[in-house]
């Protein structure tokens, strides 16, 4: 096991009565999704056209993607990547791509469309939150297909982070989810960035989180998130010591 999986919970704070946390992930959705599409809405289309921090994938790539799998039933998506990865020589990032500028060219997958759905998306996810029966449905966004585990917000969060850098857009994403996403990929990320992290702390200079054991590597959540993911070379940096 990661020695980073033995240091929870992510931040320092006092310890608490956390009897009301449960495994959804509904809130921050909510606030990740809806956070995006207010951002993207005024933006021309241009602006999608925008080359993402994740290699040959464009802004709207990334939202096309994000849309597909959050509102594709998980049958029809491991159908669908199955496919895809053995088309493209079993190569996950092709596959991926693949399936983003597949959905992206899609007649019902221009900006606004997809700046809907995003908005769609937020609403049923806020609805659960508030205890909604999970067959709502909004927009053609149906509440019994909605996907609202970790891996769902960890593609929600990345997208929003990649985008945000991408376009200089002033996008924030909440403290919980950031962490929670950040610990999750640290524990799964390939070998190359694993090398870097192995034997140390994470801590974002802009959140109330940090997780690990050993020396501090520190740098902004969304510093950290875009490393973390290949979507940045910047390393997190070491903590400068006090005299």
């Amino acid at each position: 096991m990661s020695d980073l999986s033995r240091h929870l919970p992510l931040s320092n704070r006092p310890r608490h009565d956390e009897s009301d946390v449960s495994s959804s992930w509904n809130a921050e959705l909510a606030d990740v999704l809806g956070s995006l599409a207010t951002a993207l809405a005024p933006l021309p289309d241009a602006a999608w056209a925008t080359t993402s921090r994740r290699p040959d994938w464009s802004v709207h790539d990334v939202i096309a993607h994000l849309v597909w799998r959050l509102s594709t039933p998980r049958g029809e998506r491991w159908r669908a990547s199955a496919r895809s990865l053995a088309e493209q020589g079993f190569s996950a990032a092709a596959a991926e791509l693949v399936i983003a500028r597949r959905v992206a060219g899609s007649p019902d997958a221009t900006p606004p469309a997809l700046v809907q759905r995003l908005v769609a998306m937020r609403d049923v996810a806020a609805a659960r939150a508030a205890g909604a029966a999970p067959g709502l449905a909004l927009d053609g966004t149906r509440g019994d297909t909605f996907q609202n585990g970790i891996g769902a917000l960890a593609e929600a969060v990345i997208g929003a982070t990649d985008v945000a850098a991408s376009l200089g857009l002033p996008l924030t994403v909440p403290e919980r989810a950031s962490g929670a996403v950040a610990l999750r990929r640290a524990l799964e990320a390939p070998t190359e960035i694993k090398a870097v992290i192995r034997g140390h702390s994470l801590a974002a200079t802009d959140a109330d989180w940090s997780f690990g054991n050993g020396p501090v590597l520190e740098a902004t959540a969304a510093e950290l998130l875009l490393f973390l993911y290949g979507r940045s070379d910047t390393a997190p940096h070491p903590r400068p010591t006090t005299r």
